[in-house]
């Protein structure tokens, strides 16, 4: 007689130590003779507001980069706002050149600095969906100049991004960044001092990348971790997958106006059966016709199931006030998920 192989994979929580939510991965390798615990790790923080940030996700990644481009946004209309108060404009008609002035030379100081700042601020950021998701950020590219403006090459933003993040090398003028190299690298591959790019280019693209990364793409990711999800697997993987399995509900939900199928709509179906036997136990009246029901529900979250082999996804959600939990198997669980919401954006809380 075969004994069956014990393979378990689970986080066991800790809110002891708040605002911060601590961790833990135990796991049963085969037997349960053969059994470990990884050391805690913060797994969110909670915010004075109630909010929850949960780190290591690649919707906090997201998060980032919008707060990055909206400080840009905010930096060209304020420079503007104390241009105009200074009764400062540009030199001429379609030029981006200001007239000499010490109020028009402290404001360009400031622009710059802040450039920079949120220039590796984004690069940090773009390297990590860069190395998530190689081919979606593939061919991601803006001009190269040289000295006279020409233009002399295109440059990947992820490569832009690795510069920027091990630079030697760097001067910001305007709105270009003028020579931006590494220890190794230009940014072309005939080295040349003089070259530049615009950074409204560079952030444009980077803004794409915000809004273009789809639930399908995530799910693609995660897809690929599970099958091949076991306990030597890398803890570095289990909790990617187990942190992005969590914050997925988010993409998901966020701003919809209608649940129309995936697991969440299963759900919502049942606890309307539910609420409607509740409300009639002997079924409807009959001279009742139609019937409205209101819901209510939270995000849902998602987990692995602890048992490997049963491999299935948890999903939990409070509707009206009670606990709902529904489980299924990982292919019925991600292939319902990209049929459902596939083509929603990932960064469900732009500017947040």
């Amino acid at each position: 007689m075969s004994i069956e192989e014990t393979n378990r994979l689970q986080v066991f929580y800790n809110d002891q130590h708040k605002p911060y939510l601590y961790g833990a991965v135990h796991i049963v390798d085969r037997s349960v003779a053969n059994q470990r615990w990884e050391k805690p790790f913060i797994i969110s923080k909670t915010k004075p507001n109630g909010k929850e940030v949960v780190y290591g996700t690649v919707e906090r990644t997201l998060l980032k980069l919008q707060s990055q481009l909206d400080r840009i946004e905010k930096l060209h209309s304020v420079s503007q706002a104390k241009l105009a108060a200074e009764g400062i404009s540009l030199s001429t008609p379609g030029s981006s050149e200001l007239p000499e002035s010490e109020t028009a030379d402290r404001i360009l100081d400031e622009q710059e600095d802040l450039l920079e700042d949120v220039l590796l601020a984004v690069s940090v950021n773009i390297r990590i969906l860069s190395e998530v998701f190689p081919t979606q950020l593939k061919g991601r590219k803006v001009n190269v100049y040289d000295y006279d403006d020409g233009e002399v090459g295109r440059i990947e933003i992820r490569k832009i991004a690795d510069l920027l993040v091990h630079n030697r090398y760097i001067a910001i003028r305007g709105h270009q960044v003028v020579d931006l190299m590494s220890d190794e690298q230009f940014m072309v591959e005939d080295p040349q001092m003089g070259l530049k790019f615009n950074v409204a280019e560079y952030l444009s693209e980077v803004g794409k990348v915000v809004r273009g990364l789809t639930v399908k793409d995530l799910i693609g990711k995660l897809w690929g971790i599970v099958k091949k999800l076991s306990p030597s697997s890398s803890v570095k993987d289990i909790v990617f997958l187990t942190q992005n399995l969590y914050t997925l509900g988010g993409s998901i939900v966020g701003g919809a106006s209608s649940v129309n199928s995936g697991p969440l709509k299963t759900i919502l179906d049942r606890a309307e059966r539910q609420h409607l036997a509740r409300k009639y136990p002997a079924g409807l009246p009959a001279d009742v016709k139609e019937v409205t029901t209101q819901v209510f529900f939270t995000t849902p979250r998602f987990y692995l199931e602890p048992d490997l082999n049963q491999k299935q996804v948890r999903t939990e959600i409070r509707v009206n006030g009670g606990q709902e939990t529904l489980v299924m198997g990982y292919e019925d669980f991600f292939s319902e998920v990209a049929s459902a919401s596939g083509d929603r954006s990932l960064c469900a809380e732009p500017g947040s």
